[in-house]
This record gives C-alpha cells, sequence and structure tokens, in this order.
C-alpha cells in the first residue's frame, strides 16, 4: 500500500503556530511514501515568511513536491518585484523549478503552475493555465507506463463552490479534456481552504479523483478547522482520510473510497 500526505496552503504570515507544530508531529508519525504541497506557503512572499516556510518545508517527510500558489508572489505595493520576477524570492528560496515532475516507485507527478502575477481579469489571485502547459501536461503522462499511479498537481481548485467570487481555475473545460485524454488518476490542489473529495470528469469516459486540500496550519479559516488529505492507494483501490485539527492535534474526520474501472474512478462500497 502507498500513502500520500496532501497539505496546502500553510500561508506563513498568518499561521497557528499549535496547527504547524502539530501537523509535523502527526506527519512524522505517519511516515508517508510521498508528501505534497500545493502551493501558498507564504502571504505575500516576504523574506521572513519565506524563511519560516523553509524551515516547515524542511521538517516535512521526504520525498517531497511542492508548487508555489497565488500568495507566493510579492504584493502589488512592489510593484518591481511582482511585475517583473514574480517568482525570484520563491525560486530562491526552494529552488528555480516551478513545476517539478517526480518519478517514485509506481507514481508519476506532474505539476502545473496556476499562479500569475496579473492579467486581463480583474481578480489576479484567480488561476490560469495555458494551452501549451496542458499540452506538456498531457505528453508527460501519456509517455509514462499506464499502470502508473498518475497525478496533477496546481494550486488552483477545480470544484466550484456555491460562494460569490471564489473562482476555479481557468479553462476549466479544457483542463478536464486534458485530465481524460491523459488517464490522470488523481489531481491535488487547494486554494479555496476548504476539504472537498470527489470523483469528476468532463465526460462519462474517464473519471480522476480531485483532492481539493484545506489549510494546513493557517489562521485564514473558512468555517472549518485546519487540515490535510491522506490517500491511501492499494491496486484498483484508493482510500482517501480528511484530518482535522482539534483539541491540539490532528484526527482523521471523513473518509472516502474509490476503485478504479475502464472509466476511471468512482465512489466504492467500504
Amino acid at each position: 500500500m502507498t500513502r500520500i500526505l496532501h497539505l496546502s496552503d500553510p500561508h506563513f504570515g498568518a499561521m497557528d503556530l499549535s496547527a504547524s507544530e502539530a501537523f509535523q508531529a502527526k506527519a512524522g508519525e505517519m511516515k508517508p511514501d510521498l508528501t505534497i504541497l500545493s502551493g501558498d506557503l507564504t502571504m505575500r512572499a516576504r523574506r521572513g515568511e519565506l524563511a519560516a516556510a523553509s524551515a516547515f518545508v524542511d521538517r516535512l517527510p521526504k520525498p517531497l513536491l511542492m508548487i508555489p500558489g497565488n500568495h507566493d508572489i510579492p504584493s502589488i505595493n512592489q510593484p518591481l518585484d511582482r511585475f517583473f520576477n514574480p517568482f525570484a524570492r520563491y525560486r530562491g528560496t526552494f529552488g528555480d523549478d516551478l513545476e517539478p515532475e517526480l518519478k517514485l516507485g509506481g507514481i508519476h507527478v506532474v505539476s502545473l503552475n496556476s499562479s500569475r502575477a496579473f492579467g486581463f481579469h480583474a481578480d489576479w489571485s484567480e488561476g490560469r493555465l495555458s494551452r501549451k502547459q496542458l499540452a506538456a501536461m498531457r505528453e508527460k503522462f501519456l509517455a509514462s507506463p499506464t499502470d502508473e499511479l498518475r497525478i496533477l498537481v496546481l494550486h488552483h481548485p477545480l470544484l466550484e463552490l456555491k460562494l460569490p467570487g471564489r473562482e476555479v481555475v481557468k479553462p476549466l473545460k479544457l483542463l478536464m479534456q486534458t485530465v481524460e485524454e491523459a488517464r490522470v488518476d488523481l489531481v491535488m490542489c487547494g486554494h479555496f481552504h476548504l476539504s472537498q473529495i470527489h470523483p469528476a470528469g468532463l465526460t462519462a469516459n474517464w473519471r480522476a479523483v480531485i483532492s481539493q486540500a484545506p489549510t494546513v496550519c493557517s489562521t485564514r479559516l473558512q468555517g472549518e478547522p485546519q487540515g490535510f488529505h491522506e490517500i491511501l492507494r492499494e491496486g484498483e483501490r484508493m482510500d482517501t482520510v480528511h484530518h482535522v485539527f482539534k483539541e491540539g492535534s490532528f484526527h482523521p474526520a471523513d473518509r472516502c473510497h474509490f476503485s478504479r474501472g475502464p472509466a476511471g474512478w468512482n465512489h466504492a462500497a467500504d
């Protein structure tokens, strides 16, 4: 059995120290085969925030794959940094690769940077992907063995919320079409600070499991406590566990079961 931990949005600069320390202790106990962090390590990519985030990352179980989020770009009040080299501080702390790829024991992880410093839309915190990014992702997955668990990681969410001003990544339809063509098994994202785990697909031909993780340790809560997702995969079965922060430690809450068939992943019995 393979165990993967999915955490997101720690937001150093607006971080709950007790939740941060509790997660690091819990993650160490769980001994995952892989840890994935889907962005927003900081609030505004300030140097102190990046240093604190780096210390947090250093203590996470390895191997680890992580990507930036929209908050890992300097604020608009630092226009030179934001517009001309938005990821310079992130790169200086965590390395140059904004879209890391990882292959590990039957798992193939491809990541996409959905965060933009600016654009022709009103809310620059929203996620965008280019056709070039999606085509490259498709080719990477199709070049890998069909029996590998294919995981796509990005920061911005795919599953909608019925809340004003909270938008999913765009172009969503083209992304879901590419997920289907590439036979992606699991998509990991964050951004909304709310836990959602559902199978989803553009058509009935293929459904991937979407793991939309809550914030792991930020104080910027959206009506639910800090948490993270645990993914357990064995053969054609995948179980997911939503762990929540309560009374000083993380505890398992909701559990979902999925099985894979010719048309991808669907809910399964216990």
